[in-house]
């Protein structure tokens, strides 16, 4: 009898043992990303979210960048604010989803969406700041799916031909000393 208590006495600690290793990598273990279900994977759901993010940035007063980007995003964009107040220099000075310091009856058209998974998409929107602007202006919005919908983690703007990230840009401005 005393050999079997203290073969199981042994069997508990072992697996006490094992239960802990198993929790410690479990805890260095990145978190799950959420996997966007099948029927949000496709051009015209995500055409019918950028439609409602546009429509919300042009025209209503509330603050869309936190309705629709990615908390990752957020924060960087705050930490470069953070920057302009101390030290005065801009580094975005224009609203990113128009590329334009001031709108005049703005409008936008979605232009398709292309590399969807089910992690992540790409968008483009043509935009006008102005009624009588001549061209539009293209964008691409990087998008992540967050759980419940496709948020933008990256705002790019076309400039002659070249994507320039808003990302990379907040990035550059929190590396200068």
């Amino acid at each position: 009898m005393k050999k079997f208590l203290l073969a199981l006495g042994a069997a508990v600690m072992i697996l006490a043992v094992s239960c802990k290793d198993d929790k410690n990598k479990n805890d260095n273990e990145k978190p799950e990303v959420p996997e966007a279900p099948t029927e949000v994977q496709s051009q015209e759901y995500i055409e019918a979210r950028i439609n409602d993010i546009y429509t919300d940035a042009l025209g209503s007063g509330e603050d869309v960048d936190k309705k629709y980007c990615t908390p990752e995003f957020l924060e960087l964009q705050d930490k470069v604010y953070n920057k302009e107040n101390q030290t005065g220099y801009l580094y975005i000075d224009h609203d990113h989803w128009l590329m334009a310091q001031d709108a005049h009856n703005p409008s936008f058209l979605f232009e398709k969406a292309e590399d969807i998974n089910a992690h992540t998409a790409v968008a483009y929107v043509k935009v006008k700041a102005f009624d009588d602007q001549e061209n539009y202006d293209r964008v691409k919005l990087i998008l992540k799916y967050n759980g419940e919908d496709w948020m933008v983690d990256d705002i790019e703007e076309e400039f002659e031909g070249v994507f320039y990230s808003q990302r990379k840009i907040y990035e550059e401005a929190l590396a200068e000393k």
